[in-house]
C-alpha cells in the first residue's frame, strides 16, 4: 500500500512540473477513439506535444497543487473525468486542434454506430469466393452475381443514410469488403491557455470559415461606407477618387475651366472648332 502511495505523489509531482512547464495543457476525450488515431496523432505532433493517460483523480490532485501560481486552472477540473487523454503542448489550442482535425483516420463501422456520411459500397469485383458472403451482402441490399470464381457487386449501393445506425450484419459485411466509412479526428475536451479555460465548442469553431466571414463583413462595411460617402481610413481613397471623378464630369458639363480639366476642355473645344470650319467650307 505504501508503495502505491507513494508512486502515486511521484505522479502527482511529475504532472505539476508539467503543467509548469508546457503553455497548453489540454484534455482529449477518448470516448470512441480508437488505439490506431492515438498513435496517429502521436506521430504527428511528436516534438511538438506530450501525451499521458492518467486517472482524472490524480490529475485533480496535481491541479490543486498549482492553482495557486497557475490563475484560473481549477476551471480545469470539470472537464477532468472519465476517457481521458492528457496533452502538453506549447502550441496554442487552437492550432494544437486544428492539427488533430487534419489527422482524419479512417476507421472500419462498429454495429450502432451512426452513419457520418451516406456509405455507398461500390460496384466491382469484392475477390471474395462464391458462399456465405452472396446471402450477407443480400441481406445488407447489395446486389451481386458470380464471374469468373469471384462475387461481384453489379451497382453502386447506399447501404446507410448519413445518420443512420450501422446494424451489427452491416458492420460485418463492411468489415469483409474492407470499407472503413467512419471519418474519425481527436477533439479536444477542454484546453488551459495563457490563464484561460477554452471549451471543445469553442476549439471546433472553423477557423477557415471565421476568416471569411471576418473578410466578407470587412467588404460589405467598406461598401456601404462609400455608398453613403462616410469617410473611414478604407473608404477615403475610393471617395477621393470618385469625387474627382465626378468633378471632372460637372467641369465638362459646365465647360468650367479648372487645372484638371483645362486640356481637356481645350481638346474639346478644337475639335468643336475644326467640325464648325469643315460646316462653313462646304456651305
Amino acid at each position: 500500500m505504501r508503495a502505491s502511495i507513494v508512486a502515486k505523489a511521484s505522479l502527482v509531482d511529475t504532472l505539476v512540473k508539467k503543467f509548469q512547464s508546457f503553455d497548453t495543457i489540454a484534455i482529449i476525450d477518448l470516448r470512441n477513439v480508437r488505439g490506431r488515431q492515438i498513435n496517429e496523432a502521436r506521430k504527428t505532433l511528436r516534438g511538438f506535444a506530450e501525451f499521458r493517460q492518467v486517472k482524472p483523480t490524480v490529475v485533480k490532485l496535481a491541479l490543486r497543487k498549482v492553482q495557486d501560481k497557475m490563475p484560473r486552472i481549477e476551471e480545469l477540473s470539470s472537464h477532468v473525468h472519465g476517457m481521458m487523454l492528457l496533452v502538453f503542448s506549447n502550441l496554442d489550442p487552437f492550432k494544437l486542434q486544428m492539427i488533430l482535425k487534419r489527422n482524419v483516420v479512417k476507421l472500419r463501422a462498429k454495429a450502432g454506430e451512426l452513419a457520418p456520411d451516406d456509405i455507398v459500397v461500390p460496384a466491382g469485383n469484392t475477390g471474395i469466393p462464391p458462399g456465405p458472403i452472396i446471402s450477407e451482402l443480400n441481406t445488407a441490399g447489395i446486389p451481386t452475381r458470380i464471374d469468373t470464381g469471384s462475387v461481384w457487386i453489379t451497382k453502386d449501393t447506399v447501404v446507410a443514410k448519413k445518420g443512420e445506425k450501422i446494424a451489427a450484419h452491416l458492420a460485418a459485411v463492411l468489415s469483409k469488403l474492407n470499407i472503413a466509412p467512419i471519418s474519425s479526428f481527436l477533439v479536444l475536451r477542454a484546453a488551459y491557455h495563457g490563464g484561460s479555460v477554452f471549451t471543445s465548442e469553442v476549439l471546433q469553431i472553423d477557423s477557415e470559415k471565421v476568416r471569411k466571414e471576418i473578410s466578407g463583413a470587412f467588404e460589405a462595411s467598406i461598401k456601404l461606407a462609400v455608398g453613403v460617402w462616410y469617410p473611414v481610413r478604407e473608404s477615403t481613397p475610393i471617395l477621393i477618387r470618385m469625387a474627382l471623378s465626378h468633378s471632372d464630369a460637372l467641369s465638362a458639363a459646365t465647360w468650367y475651366p479648372t487645372p484638371r480639366s483645362i486640356r481637356r476642355l481645350l481638346a474639346l473645344a478644337n475639335i468643336r472648332a475644326s467640325t464648325l470650319a469643315n460646316l462653313l467650307k462646304k456651305s
